[in-house]
């Protein structure tokens, strides 16, 4: 995982890291989807991650600082709290996939976009192309939302990022273009002769 230099660098990573667990959590739970709520909580770990290094060097940050440079460091540790406070109401939320979603929920949900977990597979048709060159939006109706690469996170790739073998992507799209998405981060079989 990159981890922050710096505090900025920091609430920036947190920031996004939170976006995208809410977003998954509660896909998770109206998809029921338990893929999606195992990704909700390994983001929820790392943002605990980066939420305890960040107030760590809040402290050393803070260290010789006049009183009122010292207060406004304490919001710093206001938003880590708060950043735990949103992890913790995410894990309750997609703890609710593993015990399973009540039909009513899938009943009140409706499925007009939806969020997908794949990995970019070897020779499959994206695999080494820049987004600008895979046209994934325009070919498949999704759009990636991140991607995961190792321990390393995307967030908001741009058309310049090339995807590679082994790339987890966070995609999110029409149920209907399902099997199209599916075929494009697949491998393609070769017919036999």
């Amino acid at each position: 995982m990159r981890k922050g230099k710096n505090l900025k660098e920091m609430l920036v990573r947190l920031r996004d890291l939170t976006d995208l667990m809410v977003e998954l959590g509660y896909a998770a739970i109206l998809q029921d989807d338990r893929e999606l709520a195992q990704e909700a909580q390994r983001l929820r770990d790392e943002i605990r991650e980066v939420a305890y290094n960040m107030r760590i060097l809040t402290i050393y940050a803070a260290k010789g600082l006049p009183r009122k440079d010292v207060e406004q460091l304490s919001s710093l540790l206001q938003i880590g709290v708060a950043v735990k406070e949103i992890s913790d109401g995410i894990d309750d939320m997609v703890e609710i996939v593993s015990r399973g979603v009540h039909p009513i929920v899938q009943a009140a949900y409706r499925r007009d976009f939806i969020m997908k977990v794949m990995d970019v597979e070897e020779e499959c048709p994206v695999d080494g192309k820049s987004l600008e060159k895979a046209r994934i939006p325009e070919e498949t109706g999704f759009f990636i939302r991140a991607i995961r690469r190792g321990d390393d996170w995307i967030f908001y790739p741009n058309s310049k990022t090339v995807l590679k073998k082994g790339d987890r992507i966070f995609l999110k799209g029409k149920d209907v273009a399902i099997r199209k998405i599916q075929s494009y981060v697949k491998k393609t079989e070769k017919k036999k002769k």
